[in-house]
C-alpha cells in the first residue's frame, strides 16, 4: 500500500518552471533516495511534499490525507503538513531552546502532549542518535554533526508517516558525515518511510529501497538501487552517476 503518492506536481518561480509533472509513489517503510544534478528541483520537490513551498498544481497524498493543490484549502494543507517531518540541510534548530526542548516542541505543539508526556519520548529519540548526554545544551554548543543528529531525533519523535531529508550531510565537514549517515540508518530501521535528497552515492545505494533520478524538473528514471546504480537505462543517469562516483573515489 502506498503511504506517499505524488501525481503531476508542478511548481514555478516567476517564469521559471522548476517542477514539470513529478509523479512517484512510496510504500510503507520505503527509503527513497532522490538523486540528480544541482538546480534540477530536488529540494523544491521535497518542500512541496509538505507544502513548505505550495505547488502550482498536482496532488500529494500522505497516509489518509490527500490534497489537490489546484484548489486546496488552508485546512487541507495543514492536515497534509502534519503527516510528515523534515530534516533540513542547515539543521534549523531553535537557537534559544535546548536540545531536549527542540525535540519536544513537535510533540507539545504538534501532537498536543504535555511536557511531562513529551520528555521521555524526546529522550528516547535523542538516545537513538547518541545525543542524550547533550539534552540540556544549546545548539551553539554543538558541532554540525551533533546538530543534525538532533534534527533527526526531532523528525522521528512525532512518528510521522513520512520523514523528508534535504541533503542532510551537505553542510557538514567530511569527518562529521559518517555519524549523521549512521543516525539515518538507525531511523530507517524503524520502518518509517523516508525520502532523502542526497549526493552520497554509496550511502544511497546501500540504504535505499527505491531511487529516483531527477533532471530538469522531471523524474527521468526510477527503480531499485541495483538497477539504477548498475544498469541505468538513461544516458543522463549514466553520466551523472559516473561523475559522482568518480568524485567519491577521489575524496
Amino acid at each position: 500500500m502506498a503511504i506517499l503518492s505524488v501525481e503531476e506536481l508542478e511548481k514555478s518561480f516567476g517564469d521559471r518552471q522548476v517542477l514539470r509533472g513529478i509523479s512517484f509513489r512510496a510504500e510503507e517503510g520505503d527509503v527513497v533516495s532522490v538523486l540528480g544534478p544541482s538546480g534540477t528541483g530536488k529540494t523544491t520537490m521535497l518542500r512541496c511534499l509538505n507544502a513548505l513551498e505550495r505547488p502550482d498544481a498536482g496532488r500529494v497524498a500522505i497516509g489518509s490525507v490527500s490534497v489537490d493543490f489546484r484548489h486546496a484549502s488552508k485546512k487541507e494543507v495543514r492536515a497534509l503538513r502534519r503527516q510528515s517531518t523534515m530534516v533540513f540541510q542547515n539543521f534549523n534548530l531553535f537557537r534559544n531552546h535546548t536540545v531536549l526542548e527542540n525535540v519536544m516542541d513537535g510533540l507539545v505543539y504538534g501532537k498536543g502532549m504535555t511536557r511531562a508526556e513529551a520528555e521521555p519520548l524526546a529522550m528516547e529519540e535523542l538516545a537513538r542518535v547518541h545525543m542524550e548526554q547533550a539534552a540540556h545544551l544549546y545548539p551553539a554548543e554543538l558541532s554540525g554533526g551533533m546538530q543534525q543528529r538532533v534534527g533527526i531525533a526531532r523528525a522521528l519523535a512525532p512518528r510521522p508517516e513520512v520523514i523528508l531529508l534535504d541533503e542532510p550531510t551537505s553542510a557538514l565537514d567530511p569527518e562529521l558525515v559518517g555519524e549523521v549517515l549512521d543516525a539515518i540508518r538507525k531511523a530507517a530501521s524503524l520502518g518509517i518511510t523516508m525520502i532523502i535528497v542526497t549526493h552520497e552515492m554509496r550511502f544511497a545505494e546501500q540504504i535505499s529501497t527505491k531511487v529516483l533520478f531527477m533532471a530538469e524538473g522531471r523524474v527521468v528514471e526510477e527503480g531499485p538501487p541495483q538497477q539504477i546504480f548498475h544498469h541505468p537505462e538513461q544516458e543522463k543517469t549514466r553520466q551523472f552517476l559516473r561523475r559522482m562516483l568518480e568524485r567519491e573515489q577521489e575524496g
